[in-house]
């Protein structure tokens, strides 16, 4: 009977036998890693080539410590390719510095125009300037108003730091960290939605990739485009019900009649808040059919439905000329919650043009039609816009109308379609 081989003593490594029926053989040997230490292992077929492994290992830990295990190739490559030149530069009288002493200078040059390029580097507040200055002659007003808001709350935090010093992990933590500023009625705002913090990361994509373009190189990479974009859960499409939309409508006419344009362009001919605001009341008249409506980026121009219903209620109220909103944007986003809690009624994401595109789908029974007049695709509305709506709700939906004036005062009280309790 052949007689085991005696295997040497290991001190930093160990050969054990596992239950493994490819690779029973396993050696564990200590590394170092980022500064840390920890155990490492390597499983083998053969019992005599897991020895002979644990030897070479444990050999070279002794003689050059842990962290020798941890250099990758690449390195000792590099030091194998100094030692080769070194040897023929003395060989020709020349005087080589230690590997060591190269490493170090190299290292530290590097670093000394690192800080004088973060140094001197355009601060983010004055990049933010200059990008949106040149996006000014590139997009239209609505977009160059979403670059305006967004970046102007990044240089809020950043605004005094270089560019080239903003890192992803800063630009991630600051993401997670938005919130609504739509003056929330409830008290603590809320964080903002993923789909929201998209829109801020492609912002600031489009101004790092500026950034980092040779044209300027204000920082060597584009710190965001390690950050990909948020998951969104798309839900079903929603609309307002008739009821919702009496009620909304009721509360606007009592309470705030400056919302009345907006909000009636937006049930009765599906434009966008951002769209609607910007209607100039005077080019609609008892005989219009159809309108202009200059669009934004995603849409463009187009014509939309004058439907009797939005004549109706723009032609009850008495400002008939100038924008449908006469103040600002911020303005506007405040207001709509107001108006939806005086209303009791929850509100939905775009609901008005949801709504509009839901009933106007049930009328005509041409969902093309629909996403003519509201610069969509029939894929868009299916998956994102309609709501399965009937006929009758349809039909009871576009013949909302405000009352006739009464007495003196002329206030509108009631809804024809009917008073709500």
């Amino acid at each position: 009977m052949a007689r085991k081989p005696k295997r040497p003593t290991l001190i930093d490594c160990k050969v054990s036998c596992t239950t493994h029926p490819k690779a029973p053989w396993r050696v564990f040997y200590s590394i170092e890693r980022d500064g840390r230490r920890s155990r490492a292992h390597r499983s083998f077929a053969d019992e005599n080539a897991a020895w002979l492994f644990a030897e070479d290992k444990d050999r070279e830990i002794a003689n050059h410590g842990i962290r020798y295990g941890d250099i990758p190739p690449e390195l000792r490559r590099a030091f194998d390719f100094y030692r080769d030149e070194a040897a023929e530069l003395t060989a020709l009288g020349a005087v080589v510095p230690r590997f060591e002493d190269l490493i170090s200078t190299a290292l530290a040059d590097i670093r000394r125009r690192h800080h004088e390029s973060v140094e001197n580097a355009l601060p983010v507040a004055e990049g933010v300037v200059n990008f949106v200055s040149y996006k000014s002659t590139r997009v239209k007003a609505r977009q160059l108003s979403d670059i305006k808001d967004r970046l102007k709350r990044f240089a809020e935090t950043f605004g005094t730091r270089p560019v080239p010093s903003i890192t992803t992990a800063e630009i991630d933590a600051w993401l997670a960290g938005l919130k609504s500023r739509r003056n929330p009625s409830n008290g603590k705002p809320s964080l903002l939605a993923p789909l929201s913090r998209n829109h801020y990361r492609a912002t600031l994509h489009a101004f790092f990739s500026y950034a980092a373009a040779p044209a300027r190189s204000w920082c060597s990479r584009n710190p965001v485009s390690d950050l990909e974009p948020e998951r969104v859960e798309t839900a079903e499409p929603e609309a307002y019900s008739v009821e919702d939309v009496m009620r909304l409508m009721q509360a606007a006419v009592d309470c705030k009649p400056e919302l009345v344009p907006v909000l009636a362009l937006g049930m009765f001919a599906g434009l966008r808040i951002s769209e609607a605001s910007e209607i100039d009341l005077g080019k609609i008249k008892p005989d219009t059919d159809e309108f202009r409506v200059s669009g934004d980026s995603k849409t463009g121009a187009r014509l939309a439905p004058c439907t009797d219903a939005l004549k109706a209620w723009l032609f009850a109220q008495p400002r008939r000329r100038g924008k449908a909103w006469l103040s600002s944007r911020r303005a506007l986003y405040d207001e709509m919650p107001k108006l939806f809690a005086l209303a009791k009624v929850d509100p939905i994401d775009n609901g008005a043009r949801h709504s509009f595109i839901s009933y106007r789908c049930a009328e005509s029974r041409d969902i093309a039609r629909a996403a003519d007049e509201c610069g969509n695709s029939v894929g868009a509305i299916k998956a994102h816009y309609r709501q399965l709506c009937t006929a009758a709700d349809a039909e009871r939906f576009f013949k909302l109308r405000p009352a006739s004036p009464r007495g003196r005062k002329k206030k509108i009280t009631d809804i024809s379609e009917g008073r709500v309790a």
